[in-house]
């Protein structure tokens, strides 16, 4: 991984990539190689098994500004669904208070095409439509076989 081209790159970036986190998913490859396979590579070896290729990233936040709706909200019970053994009634104060991370931006790609350019590209697009002002990035994760999800702090 070149670090020169990354601080480059961090230079006109609303999300910033250090260097150390993103050389976890890259391993040792440039920006301008596939993503994909080294990226799912990695996941595995982290534990993550995927039976088949991301095509969609998403990033989740606990806040949407006003003209920057999200892609998707997630409703109190979906939540409380996929979250069975918290009490309702602390899964509603924390919705109602903003604290979950319950708004959804959304970027889909063709996985066989990405580059790691463009990955970064299509996060760095998801920070700036849901008005994030600076966030760093900490890592990729999973939702679901085809759904990558931007970490941040």
């Amino acid at each position: 991984m070149n670090e020169d081209d990354i601080n480059s790159l961090n230079k006109n970036l609303t999300i910033h990539f250090p260097s150390d986190e993103l050389a976890v998913y890259m391993n040792g490859s440039e920006l301008d190689d596939e993503a994909m396979p080294v990226l799912i590579k990695t996941l595995s070896s982290l534990g993550l098994q995927l039976n088949k290729v991301p095509n969609k990233i998403v990033y989740r936040s606990r806040l949407a500004m006003l003209g920057h709706s999200p892609d998707e909200t997630l409703s109190l019970l979906s939540i409380k669904k996929n979250n069975p053994d918290v009490d309702f009634r602390k899964l509603e104060r924390l919705y109602n208070d903003d604290l979950l991370l319950k708004f959804i931006w959304k970027e889909h790609f063709k996985a066989e095409d990405v580059k790691w350019r463009e990955l970064l590209l299509l996060c760095n697009s998801l920070v700036e439509r849901s008005a994030t002002d600076f966030d760093v990035f900490l890592k990729f994760s999973l939702i679901n076989e085809e759904t990558l999800e931007l970490v941040t702090n």
